[in-house]
């Protein structure tokens, strides 16, 4: 305890110096939990946006349609398969399972008075759709599809693209089974929003039934089984689960994440960001810990001779300076973490309208509006601990230094 006093009585002597690169940290950890949170909470929405519009957890379907979908090329109906009673029990066995809904997908040219629009067509059931994936829930007017009504659902963008109202007539335009081409005609029956722009914009909803019938299929084929799960984490891991069980056969499996390598990409580069960021204060803050005990030792050569020639040792002196650099550490981690938490705190409670800033829709991220920070109390402990051992590990070369002048000669310092 006599060095803890010592160390604190130190600590406060330059306190300009001390609150400077306690700033410093503080900044660096401010920042550090700040972004953190921002981008738990941007990937948290972006990917339930994949899952509750797009993809759900897993996706099954042949490894064919997989690689076209990815390159971004018309997707093939030769890749359609009939899912067999095995399949299903299958996916229904998996832990975690809550519901699943077949989907076939095709690609067609949206037409409407004299413009046209490459959209992708997903021929839903109605019956089991709305448990697995929750765009009906986001209708602006009129109603979502039925089985054996012609008509179909669009995106609110679509709609502004071509100015249609419910009730408007359509045509969609596509190759059949055969590579002729066909056409489904009848009335736009409702119009989504959901916070996916890509969906707002490119997807159609129409009855499997129907889509079937014009694109000379048989009855009972699709291209995609999508499977919704507990949450993310079952997800990930059944998905993996499935892949080995499946691998050997004509299906493949994938993820939620797999299915949005982009938003994956945009993940990890962002929180490579956040990491390099934090290196750069902290290293800043390291070499300002540096000098304040080189300051200090030049500053105090006299008064450690006096505590050698009363006989502390040298392991003693250099414990009392890293003790200082820790205190300073200390005090940049609290504030840190302090201001961290009221910031989250409001970040979580009214978030932010990225809206009022870019068109995130530009960079292929699927999320509109508000994006809300996350709690990670784990970063909060670990980064404050963090700060800490840094200041007193970068205080270790100058603390020795310090603590080998020869007291006689340091006592007759000028």
């Amino acid at each position: 305890m006599y060095l803890v006093r010592i160390a604190l009585r130190n600590l406060f002597r330059r306190k300009g110096r001390t609150f400077l690169i306690a700033g410093i940290l503080t900044l660096a950890v401010f920042l550090f939990l700040w972004l953190e949170s921002f981008m738990i909470g941007f990937m948290d929405v972006s990917f339930g946006n994949i899952i509750d519009f797009e993809t759900p957890h897993i996706e099954v379907a042949r490894e064919g349609f997989f690689e076209e979908a990815q390159k971004g090329r018309e997707l093939p109906l030769a890749e359609t398969f009939t899912p067999g009673e095995e399949l299903l029990e299958e996916l229904e066995a998996r832990d975690g399972f809550v519901a699943l809904t077949p989907i076939l997908e095709f690609s067609a040219d949206f037409i409407a008075g004299r413009h046209q629009f490459p959209v992708r067509v997903r021929s839903i059931d109605p019956q089991s759709f709305g448990e697995v994936f929750r765009n009906q829930e986001y209708l602006t007017s009129g109603d979502f599809v039925e089985t054996g009504d012609p008509g179909i659902v669009i995106g609110r963008e679509l709609a502004r693209f071509f100015n249609l109202e419910v009730g408007d007539f359509y045509t969609l335009r596509f190759q059949d089974t055969g590579g002729s081409f066909n056409t489904m005609q009848g009335e736009v029956k409702g119009i989504v929003n959901v916070p996916h722009p890509e969906m707002n914009l490119g997807t159609v909803f129409v009855a499997r039934d129907q889509a079937q019938a014009a694109l000379g299929l048989e009855e009972g084929k699709i291209s995609q089984v999508m499977v919704r799960m507990e949450n993310r984490d079952i997800g990930r891991d059944e998905a993996k689960n499935l892949s080995g069980v499946l691998g050997n056969g004509d299906l493949a499996v994938r993820s939620y994440r797999e299915g949005a390598e982009i938003l994956v990409h945009l993940e990890t580069w962002g929180f490579i960001e956040t990491y390099f960021i934090l290196a750069l204060f902290l290293l800043v803050g390291a070499i300002g810990i540096i000098s304040v005990v080189v300051l200090a030792a030049i500053e105090r050569v006299k008064e450690i001779g006096m505590m050698k020639a009363m006989g502390l040792k040298e392991s003693e002196i250099v414990r009392i300076f890293i003790l200082e650099a820790g205190g300073i550490g200390a005090v940049g981690g609290l504030l840190g973490c302090i201001l961290g938490a009221i910031v989250i705190f409001f970040m979580k409670t009214y978030g932010i309208d990225m809206e009022a800033f870019f068109d995130l829709s530009e960079f292929g991220v699927p999320m509109v509006g508000k994006i809300y920070g996350a709690w990670n109390p784990i970063s909060f402990f670990l980064i404050f601990v963090f700060v800490i051992i840094l200041s007193m590990v970068a205080s270790l070369i100058p603390s020795y230094w310090a603590a080998r002048k020869d007291p006689v000669v340091a006592i007759r310092d000028r």
